[in-house]
Parts: C-alpha cells; sequence; structure tokens
C-alpha cells in the first residue's frame, strides 16, 4: 500500500474539523444543503464497479478527476467525508475523495483522530444515505 500524501493530510485536517460531532449531526448538515449534485447523479457513480483496480498513476489520475468532477463545488464536501469516516464506510467515494485514497484516510482517521477507537466492524449506511 502507498502512503498519504500531501492530499491526504489535508482532506484528513478538513475532516478533522468535525471530529467533535457525531455522524448523525453531520448527516443532518448535509440532508439540510441545498442543490448537492450528489443529489441528481446515479448513486453508483461514487462507488467503484467490483473488481475495480486503479494500479498506476493514470488510473488514480482518472479517478481522483472522476470524483472531483462529480463532488465540485459542494457546500458540504468535508462533512461528507467526515460523516463517512465516523460511520466506518468501507467502500465508496466520499468527500470528493475517491475510493483507494478514501482506504488511505480511513486508516489515518483511526490511527490519528480517533486512535482509540475500535476499527469500524463493517458500514454502517448504504448507498442510499447519499
Amino acid at each position: 500500500m502507498r502512503g498519504p500524501t500531501v492530499f491526504h493530510y489535508v482532506r484528513l485536517t478538513e475532516a478533522r474539523q468535525f471530529a467533535n460531532h457525531t455522524w448523525q449531526e453531520l448527516d443532518a448538515e448535509i440532508s439540510a444543503a441545498q442543490g448537492l449534485r450528489c443529489r441528481d447523479n446515479d448513486p453508483d457513480a461514487y462507488f467503484p464497479d467490483e473488481g475495480s483496480r486503479f494500479a498506476g498513476r493514470q488510473a488514480m489520475h482518472t479517478e481522483r478527476v472522476r470524483v472531483a468532477t462529480l463532488c465540485r463545488g459542494c457546500p458540504v464536501r468535508a462533512q461528507c467525508l467526515a460523516s463517512a469516516l465516523m460511520r466506518g464506510e468501507f467502500y465508496g467515494s466520499w468527500g470528493a475523495v475517491c475510493q483507494p485514497d478514501y482506504q488511505l484516510l480511513q486508516q489515518l482517521w483511526t490511527e490519528r483522530v480517533h486512535p482509540t477507537a475500535p476499527p469500524p466492524a463493517g458500514s454502517a449506511a448504504v448507498k442510499e444515505t447519499r
């Protein structure tokens, strides 16, 4: 597994500002937000196909650009990421962070933000929460 980059630490810092909230509070804030592009997109667009591999720089770059485009201009991007990290989501793209980067962020979140929390047992929410 590759190591974290500046991108990962910036996203972790953005999500960390919401660490004193519950994921339910963040989801309520997300639900109340207006004009979210994710509401108009197919939810599957945020979840890579079964068995997707993002090996190589070009594949990672393509996936990062695709997900960033989906979430461009979102006013609750950081809340979305923080909520997913708190819920223990283990699959999908959250808060403009694509699947491979999200998995690395989840590890950093557990190690640095909530080091005493047990590892997530699985996803507490499903695609329909978007």
